[in-house]
């Protein structure tokens, strides 16, 4: 997953806010990710798609966390 300068920003931000060492430097330690980051109009519309997984071409698409994830908010 590439990452905006802004968005570094915000992990690095999110990161050091963390009280629990273990996972701070667990996270730390990631360098790449079969995952990206999906965002929508809507400020609460992200999604996460696993990008190992092929789309079979149907309605439900099993490579996303969550098919409506406004939807799944409420």
């Amino acid at each position: 997953m590439i990452f905006a300068p802004t968005q570094k920003e915000l992990f690095n931000k999110n990161i050091e806010a963390l009280s629990n060492i273990l996972l701070k430097e667990s996270l730390k330690e990631i360098k790449s990710s079969k995952f990206e980051l999906i965002l929508g109009k809507d400020n609460l519309d992200i999604n996460l798609k696993d990008t190992s997984i092929k789309n079979n071409g149907g309605g439900y698409n099993e490579n996303l966390l969550y098919q409506d994830p406004i939807k799944e908010l409420q």
